[in-house]
């Protein structure tokens, strides 16, 4: 503008190629075309000119304008979610996946062989619903295999695995998933079962979160004398051997002591407590009591059976009977008979 003042009569028109290459803004966009028209200076745009001599050119201006900004809003978006989609994946490293250089300048995805099959074991080991996923993480920590618990549950939750990928939300657009050009390393059905066991969806199973140290049967049942808290265990490995030991789980300064000891010195307690003539003559009455409401119960049962197998007996012979006289044809009589047989 300030070379279009300084040179009024050197310059009458001033082309551009599209209205939104003037300006983004509307508003702004009227007032300095009013502002040219009256120095002497013809705006327009190359390919969607306007005739500034009609009457009609700033409803023209406005529509020009709102359809070129939402064609470039569009193709930015189309642009965006392309790049997303083919480049994006390689930004963060994907367990089981590995990122592939195959040009200068373009890269794709490929199955990590060295990964993959553990990745695969561990969804099917959740799908199963035995044993936690924590639990299972740690048991293929110690196969070599070791993933940080944050990233493991997020990897759980990762639809890149059934090729998938998430398409972040973008100027009021939601976010969504699209197929990828990867391959999926991981089915759907098992990714979907596992996203039950998570959300706590599917029918609840007992979990073997890990086996139990017979050499520590009463831990947390035993409580530390310094400060109230519970005992736990752990074996330690010394002197040619394994030994293990009971000790305060706030602090092992407090107390710290052989398992066996323990355990045979509360074995030696057991063997002393003796319940008195009264308990034992009420328990001895109590499983009285309970074996002849057995056996009541089991005599109705019978008394049941019996009704209901002579029952069926007296169809069975009024079949036979009916078929004898006629009264049933042979596939008929066939039929009815295997109702009760």
């Amino acid at each position: 503008m300030n070379y279009i003042r300084k040179n009024k009569s050197r310059v009458n028109k001033l082309l551009f190629l599209q209205w939104d290459r003037y300006s983004r803004d509307i508003i702004s966009a009227s007032e300095n075309l009013k502002e040219l028209l009256k120095s002497g200076v013809e705006p327009n745009a190359i390919e969607a000119p306007l005739d500034f001599n009609s009457d009609t050119w700033p409803l023209l201006l406005e529509y020009r304008h709102n359809a070129t900004t939402s064609k470039g809003q569009k193709t930015q978006w189309t642009v965006f979610m392309e790049h997303w989609q083919k480049e994006n994946v390689l930004i963060k490293h994907q367990e089981g996946y590995k990122n592939v250089r195959i040009s200068k300048h373009e890269t794709h995805v490929e199955i990590d062989t060295n990964t993959a099959p553990f990745i695969q074991a561990m969804f099917k080991e959740v799908a199963k619903d035995i044993e936690t996923p924590c639990y299972i993480r740690r048991k293929f920590a110690r196969k070599g295999y070791n993933i940080p618990e944050s990233s493991f549950l997020e990897m759980l939750r990762n639809k890149f695995y059934i090729g998938k990928i998430r398409m972040p939300a973008y100027k009021g657009e939601p976010e969504y998933y699209v197929n990828g050009e990867h391959e999926a390393i991981i089915d759907e059905e098992t990714f979907y079962k596992v996203q039950e066991i998570l959300d706590g969806k599917r029918k609840k199973t007992p979990k073997l979160s890990k086996a139990i140290n017979l050499d520590l049967y009463l831990r947390k049942f035993l409580i530390c004398p310094v400060c109230g808290c519970a005992l736990t265990g752990a074996t330690s490995s010394g002197n040619g051997g394994k030994y293990t030991y009971y000790f305060c789980c706030n602090n092992q300064k407090h107390i710290r002591v052989r398992s066996e000891n323990v355990n045979e010195e509360f074995a030696r307690y057991t063997a002393q407590l003796k319940p008195n003539k009264t308990v034992l003559d009420l328990y001895n009455e109590i499983l009285k009591d309970l074996q002849s409401e057995r056996k009541g119960e089991s005599k109705k049962e019978v008394a049941a059976l019996q009704n209901e197998l002579s029952t069926v007996q007296k169809r069975i012979n009024s079949i036979e009977d009916k078929y004898l006289d006629g009264d049933l044809t042979k596939e008929e009589y066939n039929r009815m008979l295997e109702r009760y047989t």
